[in-house]
């Protein structure tokens, strides 16, 4: 399987579109039962177009075919941070190294090009999968935010997740790849 990242096309508007919002993924997003948008042209438009507003916006293509994205935003030039955030549109995709292999790619550009020094995340600390992908990645747990999340009436923790750029090489030189 080919894992690569590349800059966001006009056409993935309408890949975005093929692909309906998934209720199991969603949540993993925090969005509660019922929340889940009608899927238009215009919406994924909107969403093609906030992506390639970020600070690194890529796209996740798995032998020639885009599966989903990664970007890093809140950058901060001055601590040499940015946030990561990813999304794969389908379940299909899930529990297949996609993921680890987008995290790993994309965290080269930031620890290499960009010269970060640390990239952290959030994440909901029910979505184990996740967090699973996020340590195999590299990633620390630094700490939680208590009952972050309201959530179809329940709050829910959320985790603090970071990596530095002298881990990530480290992992690099050690030959620690997620493929």
């Amino acid at each position: 399987m080919d894992v690569h990242l590349r800059p966001p096309e006009t056409s993935d508007a309408e890949v975005h579109y093929r692909y309906p919002p998934q209720a199991s993924i969603a949540r993993m997003y925090g969005a509660g039962a019922g929340a889940l948008p009608k899927p238009t042209m215009a919406r994924s438009s909107e969403w093609l177009a906030w992506i390639m507003g970020q600070s690194y916006g890529a796209m996740i293509d798995v032998d020639g075919e885009p599966v989903g994205h990664v970007r890093l935003h809140s950058l901060s030039k001055a601590d040499r941070k940015a946030r990561l955030a990813i999304g794969l549109f389908s379940e299909a995709m899930l529990g297949r190294g996609v993921g680890r292999r987008a995290i790993t790619l994309c965290l080269d550009h930031a620890f290499g090009p960009m010269g970060l020094h640390r990239v952290d995340l959030r994440v909901l600390a029910f979505n184990t999968r996740a967090i699973r992908c996020y340590l195999a990645c590299g990633f620390h747990h630094e700490g939680t935010e208590r009952d972050a999340a309201l959530i179809d009436g329940v709050w829910h923790d959320d985790w603090i997740m970071g990596i530095l750029a002298h881990e990530h090489q480290r992992r690099a030189a050690a030959g620690i790849v997620n493929t």
